[in-house]
């Protein structure tokens, strides 16, 4: 049952004005979809930082002690985590030989990796034992080593894990260079390694009996039925969103009316530029001029709904409903068309005015 996420691939989509920090008309305001996926989420934090947990207390309680009465057992050392400090240890010896740090920085340095790498030691040590009596195999070990470092992500930076359920233009852009913490499939992972500890210590350990998961069973229980019923509203939301998505493509196609070239929404006369006062830029509001105004007007004429405008227009889906509003005062389709000033394709200069 992995989780959902919020997919940004593909050319970046246009803000919705140029004073917007929103990528969608609606602005800020969440979708039901987006609202629900967010609950889905806090449930299954809450969930998995309880079988990570267990995780380490089922190795701290019944693994390491054996682990430390045997005097030959290995110890286990995550390959990633191997890799970096071999890596570390290398840079920090080369910048000694080139003089780049001092011997007091460089022992200070050698001193702080020594901490970090013992730190954990025990959960290290409980590993490298499970693995030599066939609790786990390598492969496995450094499994739920990766999931463990999730489990810091969600305790420590759960903005990271939530950062693709956004509209603002910064956090898309951002997304682009650095993907989000959040990991759809990791709850399931490690629920499979919670259900299968006892069974893997079975003729090779002495377990003790914990009562956490009888404390926490009926929060257990609740939260695994939440994520079902969640799981099952979110599908039906995705639906709603695409055929949301499909009918308001369709009200953008604009090929067949007058509203192309230099009458398309988009044209850039139809809203204000930026300006300058002496040595001072003003960017642009991303406020309609007389002739975008008219432009979204026709738009209506065409029968298109308010949040088709707002696409369109590049504005809020609040603009466009005042717009709207202001088109049924005008006359609605009785109303008198303003004119609009023409521009030619080809050069970009101005032409006469609509007949």
């Amino acid at each position: 049952m992995p989780g959902f996420t919020k997919d940004y691939r593909g050319p970046q989509r246009p803000h919705t004005s140029p004073a917007s920090r929103y990528d969608d008309p609606r602005g800020g305001r969440a979708s039901a979809l987006e609202r629900n996926i967010l609950r889905y989420r806090a449930v299954e934090v809450t969930l998995y930082l309880f079988y990570a947990d267990r995780v380490t207390d089922f190795m701290m309680s019944n693994v390491y002690p054996r682990a430390k009465k045997a005097p030959d057992a290995p110890f286990w050392e995550p390959l990633e985590e191997e890799r970096l400090t071999n890596l570390l240890s290398r840079v920090l010896l080369d910048a000694e030989t080139r003089k780049l740090v001092s011997v007091e920085d460089a022992e200070g340095l050698q001193q702080a990796l020594a901490s970090e790498y013992s730190r954990g030691r025990k959960m290290k040590q409980a590993f490298g034992y499970a693995i030599k009596i066939g609790m786990f195999s390598q492969a496995e070990a450094n499994e739920l080593q990766t999931l463990m470092s999730y489990r810091n992500d969600i305790a420590h930076r759960i903005h990271h894990v939530m950062s693709d359920v956004t509209r603002t233009s910064w956090n898309i852009d951002s997304l682009s260079f650095k993907a989000p913490a959040y990991k759809a499939e990791a709850l399931d992972r490690l629920r499979r390694y919670n259900k299968t500890l006892d069974r893997r210590a079975e003729g090779k350990l002495i377990t003790y009996l914990s009562m956490d998961r009888i404390v926490f069973e009926l929060a257990e229980q609740v939260y695994e039925n939440e994520l079902e019923r969640l799981d099952a509203t979110i599908r039906k939301l995705v639906e709603v969103e695409a055929e949301r998505s499909r009918a308001i493509k369709a009200e953008m196609d604009l090929r067949g009316t007058e509203l192309v070239g230099d009458l398309a929404p988009g044209f850039p006369p139809n809203r204000r530029p930026g300006q300058t006062f002496r040595d001072d830029y003003i960017p642009p509001t991303g406020h309609l001029t007389a002739r975008g105004g008219e432009i979204c007007y026709r738009l209506f004429d065409l029968g298109k709904s308010p949040v088709a405008v707002a696409y369109l227009m590049h504005i809020t889906l609040r603009s466009a409903e005042r717009r709207r509003k202001g088109w049924l005062r005008a006359g609605g389709l009785d109303r008198t068309r303003a004119e609009v000033q023409r521009y030619d394709m080809g050069n970009g200069r101005r032409m006469a005015r609509e007949a």
